[in-house]
């Protein structure tokens, strides 16, 4: 089902009409009215019930900042746990929204009508709407009324200083007048932020330190690395997590390492030979120190808790001998313990598992972040920047490479070291959604 509705900026004396899906939860439905009216969210908001005076007051819903500063359930109910039909059922229901408790713009959203949507139609679309959003901070009714009045000369002239600094601060070539429902509808198509119990727990954990929002530029990753299709076949699985079940069988009770802490020539050469490595690396393939594949797969295993080291051998952990010939539950294990190190690094390789679910990866490789081939390097390290990492010496994307790279290193192997993105893609989202049970 879907609602078409009117939402009310006072401050315009204007209106627009959208639908929306009747699923939507009201944290939702807050993305979509930021998107509709052009904000950015960066302010806090609340949701409130329309009923009749005689009712009493009504407790508004609570916002993820509610539950952050230790409000809980018993004061309302968390607006990411109410849908939209919950509130509005039928014709001429309402519900209220203020955003920005400084600048107070409040909505009136009300329910029109109800009507079949499409299993094509998106989430929520704009069918209608007049004149352009205030900008953010400019001060609420009072103050968008005088930037109207000093851009169309009406009232006090411009002169004064305030006013004037005022009307220097609006975005170039603001137009009051202007409204795009194409441009609305646009930005629309990008979908809400979908609901992330079905994935890794370090995407929410991620969105939270990221502000929270779906607008933000980690939620609108998150937006895109969800979407569309997921799970992979047996075979498909089977295939990806082959190189490790080679390994655990090749170590078998233990394995005795070199004298320098490697693995045997000989063993080296057989696992080259059975993943054909031998199509990406040069070389013999028979030194653990000079093959990088070989390298990463012993030292990822052991970092996922398949292998461990004692007194210069090389054993697999209880976990490893019950999931060796169990692939299912190999791929359940590894992606269990993704992202890998220490949290920087977590946090870059969740996020170039991000950016390549999302499709920006453009091909395999342990360069990985350093080359763009799989996920963008500018995109993942200028959202390092805005979770706060940064280096005192030498450059961002050179510690971006080198804090994504144990986690980038499971998903070569996983890919068969392959420059196929939309292969990287698959297994990249299969890895980011959360484990049953």
């Amino acid at each position: 089902m879907s609602y078409a509705s009117t939402s009310t900026a006072p401050s315009r004396r204007s209106g627009g009409r959208c639908g929306w899906a009747s699923d939507l939860t009201l944290a939702q439905l807050h993305e979509v009215l930021q998107v509709v009216m052009g904000w950015t969210d960066s302010h806090l908001h609340q949701f409130t019930m329309v009923v009749a005076a005689d009712d009493g007051p009504v407790q508004p819903f609570l916002t993820p900042f509610d539950e952050a500063e230790g409000i809980d359930g018993e004061e309302g109910i968390l607006e990411g746990d109410v849908r939209l039909d919950q509130m509005l059922a039928n014709a001429g229901d309402q519900l209220t929204y203020e955003y920005d408790f400084g600048d107070g713009w409040q909505h009136t959203l009300l329910l029109e009508s109800v009507e079949v949507r499409g299993a094509d139609e998106p989430e929520a679309s704009c069918v209608a709407g007049e004149r352009a959003c205030p900008p953010e901070d400019v001060g609420g009714l009072g103050g968008y009324g005088e930037v109207l009045a000093g851009l169309s000369g009406d009232g006090a002239a411009p002169v004064d200083e305030w006013l004037a600094e005022l009307l220097a601060w609006l975005p170039d070539g603001f137009d009051p007048a202007e409204f795009s429902i194409e441009q609305v509808n646009q930005a629309l198509a990008a979908g809400v932020l979908p609901d992330l119990t079905p994935w890794h727990p370090a995407i929410g954990d991620l969105l939270e330190r990221a502000g929270g929002s779906g607008l933000s530029p980690v939620g609108e990753l998150i937006k895109r690395a969800t979407g569309g299709p997921v799970g992979l076949t047996d075979e498909q699985v089977s295939a990806a997590v082959h190189p490790y079940a080679l390994l655990l069988h090749t170590v078998g009770a233990e394995l005795e390492l070199t004298a320098a802490g490697y693995l045997p020539p000989k063993v080296v050469a057989a696992i080259f030979a059975e993943l054909a490595l031998d199509r990406l690396w040069i070389g013999k393939g028979n030194r653990e120190d000079a093959t990088l594949p070989v390298l990463a797969l012993r030292e990822s295993a052991v970092s996922l808790g398949l292998l461990r080291k004692s007194r210069g051998t090389l054993l697999v952990t209880k976990a490893g001998q019950r999931l060796a010939d169990d692939p299912r539950g190999l791929w359940r294990h590894i992606a269990s313990r993704l992202p890998l190190g220490r949290p920087e690094e977590r946090d870059a390789g969740l996020l170039v598992l991000l950016s390549t679910a999302a499709g920006s990866s453009a091909g395999g490789g342990s360069a990985g972040v350093g080359s763009d081939r799989y996920g963008s390097a500018g995109l993942v390290v200028s959202l390092l920047e805005y979770l706060g990492w940064g280096v005192v010496q030498g450059e961002m994307r050179y510690a971006a490479i080198s804090w994504a790279r144990p986690t980038m290193n499971v998903l070569d192997l996983l890919t068969g070291w392959r420059g196929d993105s939309a292969v990287r893609a698959a297994v990249a989202k299969e890895l980011l959604r959360r484990a049953p049970g």
